[in-house]
């Protein structure tokens, strides 16, 4: 290839990365604006320009008058709002993030931060809690150390019985869906003899919930998930290797076993420690890498931080659209995803003719 070809051929892929990183703006820009938006609604009445002001004199260190009607508003922004928008963000950045990965460590459409059964553990640890009172730790964060800790059990046993069978991608799927179906059946064991009210409270976690959500859960989630996004994101050169498919990301030199056990271990932690405290909220780890692919291609080092930006505006845009339906919460945001979710998989899976991967 002569000087000119090469130049040209450089141009192109700046004008193509330029492209994509326009894109990754636009997202974190959409998720500004939701941001923006949700933390204004509420099943309390304060307006727009006083929710800004508030948060505004709460950073500047005014302090309201004592039961005064800007303390409540302060109280119920600060605490209560702001909180729950930020670990939306948190959250739809973490299971993006995973889906992204999981989708291209298997080279598999269809899987998700579930497939690995992190999410029929954690259930397990909440039935334990609630049903039969066994908790591996107390105070405000008993259920969620059960869920985090049970959580991991399904991924270790995977991991295990993985180097035993094979490492395969088809071996792996297929142990993490056996797992899921063996802790689902625990869980169902547990809670056939539970009373109507703990049901009840085991079904709102199952379903996802960021409502009854603090600074302390919030810091603790955000600092995971973003050392383990940043964690992923390096390893975005190596998930595009394996893209290539398994033999030849071994000819070029790839130690694909321990690429495997590395993302399998971040990603399980990041998305054990979100649904410890939110519950198991689906379809953002599934759509969100596949939109962002139909749009980018299918490069990680762009399709990473896209879904991370696009999870979080999908999951803050399913919160404020719960909260506009039931000022009350009775509407989980998990419920919400699936019916956005579902109808925006099935559209994908219609009107994408060269196929969903």
């Amino acid at each position: 290839m002569d000087r000119d070809g090469f130049e040209s051929m450089k141009a192109e892929y700046k004008r193509h990365a330029a492209r994509k990183a326009l894109f990754i703006l636009a997202c974190v820009l959409f998720m500004a604006v939701a941001m923006a938006v949700s933390v204004t609604i509420g099943g309390f009445d304060i307006s727009f320009t006083e929710v800004y002001e508030t948060i505004y004199n709460h950073i500047m260190g005014h302090v309201p008058e004592q039961y005064s009607p800007e303390w409540y508003a302060d109280r119920i922004v600060w605490d209560v709002r702001l909180p729950r928008v930020l670990f939306a963000i948190v959250a739809g950045t973490g299971l993006a993030v995973a889906g992204v990965a999981m989708q291209s460590l298997m080279k598999n459409p269809l899987a998700e931060p579930y497939t690995t059964g992190v999410s029929s553990g954690a259930y397990l640890g909440i039935a334990v809690a609630m049903s039969l009172g066994l908790t591996l730790a107390s105070g405000s964060f008993a259920l969620s150390a059960n869920a985090f800790l049970f959580a991991m059990v399904p991924v270790i046993l995977m991991i295990l019985f993985s180097s035993r069978l094979g490492d395969s991608v088809a071996t792996i799927i297929l142990i993490g869906t056996a797992l899921t179906y063996m802790f689902n059946a625990l869980s169902m064991l547990i809670l056939v003899s539970s009373d109507a009210e703990t049901l009840a409270n085991v079904y709102k976690w199952q379903v996802g919930t960021i409502v009854s959500l603090g600074w302390n859960e919030l810091l603790t989630v955000a600092g995971i998930t973003a050392v383990c996004s940043l964690v992923i994101g390096a390893l975005s050169k190596k998930l595009n290797i394996m893209a290539m498919g398994e033999n030849n990301a071994k000819s070029l030199g790839l130690n694909v076993r321990r690429l495997r056990i590395v993302c399998l271990t971040v990603m399980a932690l990041m998305v054990a420690f979100i649904i410890s405290y939110s519950g198991i909220i689906g379809f953002v780890g599934l759509i969100c890498p596949h939109m962002i692919r139909l749009v980018i291609g299918s490069d990680n080092r762009f399709v990473i931080p896209a879904a991370a930006a696009f999870g979080s505006a999908f999951l803050l845009f399913a919160d404020t659209v719960a909260k506009y339906l039931s000022s009350l919460d009775t509407i989980p945001v998990g419920v919400v995803c699936s019916f956005i979710g579902a109808p925006l998989f099935l559209i994908i899976l219609i009107h994408n003719k060269r196929g969903i991967w």
